[in-house]
């Protein structure tokens, strides 16, 4: 399925056969010397769409995320005016647009936006807290004590406060005598740890954050394009994985997200999508209604 998604993104924009016929190293050299990113998402959507997807693709999600909020800020008059009208210059030398109608497209831009948020959310960004407790091991390092020892400080201290009952004499006896040692106080590696965890936990909130925006742009994409069957089965993804644990009513979110994903796909002709979503919905809601119809939808 994740090869599924790269290749719907990627084929909104097509190249000619002369380079599409090339070994695939090669081909994505010719892509990249043709690629040249259009200011305006309207200008030329098929490359503008692709430039998403190279940010998407090289892990550069803030760049593709403001990308595709300004081509939905283009296409969104067109979306209000005619929804099924034909997105302006869809076809160019380079390629085309998948589907070139305004609600599919713009359907689309959601999608990639809510991939380029979920993407963000599972992106490690741990660079506070390290800094937190690089400057306090640099402090330690020009006193003349090296990672070790600092390290052993820092282990006492957490077998203190957290496993107090395995802090024995002879731990204590170590743990005070490196405390003598390089002039700190206990009161300044409690500050120091509960500095790492407040921001670990502003971390956390951006994350979840990102996670609740993706949720939004995938609802948003299938608003738009109710036939949108990979934007209800990424949804479905979101809700029995990342939000699983913060959402109680996760998983009966995701077992409907699969579901209608499943019944899009078997529209489409695409069984072995479908075999998928039906997978992931059997994995998880066992003994959900939603497997049933899909197996009485079999058998009729």
């Amino acid at each position: 399925m994740k090869k599924k998604i790269s290749l719907l993104i990627a084929s909104l924009l097509l190249f000619s056969p002369t380079v599409a016929n090339s070994k695939p190293a090669t081909y994505q050299k010719e892509i990249e010397k043709r690629i040249s990113c259009p200011h305006s998402f309207l200008e030329n959507p098929p490359v503008y769409f692709y430039c998403i997807y190279r940010d998407y693709h090289n892990h550069n999600y803030d760049e593709g995320i403001k990308k595709a909020e300004k081509a939905l800020k283009e296409i969104e008059p067109l979306l209000k005016e005619n929804p099924d009208g034909i997105v302006p210059n869809a076809v160019q030398k380079e390629g085309k647009l998948r589907d070139p109608r305004v609600s599919k497209v713009a359907s689309d831009l959601h999608m990639l936006l809510g991939l380029l948020y979920y993407k963000k959310s599972m992106a490690p960004n741990d660079a506070e807290v390290k800094k937190i407790y690089r400057d306090f091991f640099q402090k330690l390092e020009k006193k003349g004590f090296d990672f070790v020892q600092v390290n052993e400080l820092l282990a006492l201290y957490s077998l203190k406060t957290l496993v107090p009952e395995e802090f024995t004499k002879e731990k204590e006896k170590r743990y005070k005598e490196l405390l003598k040692k390089m002039g700190i106080k206990e009161e300044e590696l409690h500050q120091l740890v509960q500095r790492a965890r407040e921001a670990s936990r502003k971390e956390s909130e951006k994350k979840l954050s990102y996670l609740k925006r993706a949720v939004e742009e995938f609802r948003k994409a299938v608003e738009v394009d109710p036939e949108n069957a990979l934007a209800y089965y990424q949804l479905g993804n979101l809700y029995s994985g990342a939000l699983s644990e913060s959402a109680p009513e996760a998983s009966e979110a995701a077992a409907e997200a699969y579901y209608k994903a499943a019944l899009l796909f078997k529209k489409k002709g695409d069984m072995e999508a479908y075999k998928e979503a039906l997978k992931k919905l059997k994995l998880v809601s066992p003994s959900s209604d939603y497997i049933k119809k899909l197996e009485k939808d079999e058998n009729a």
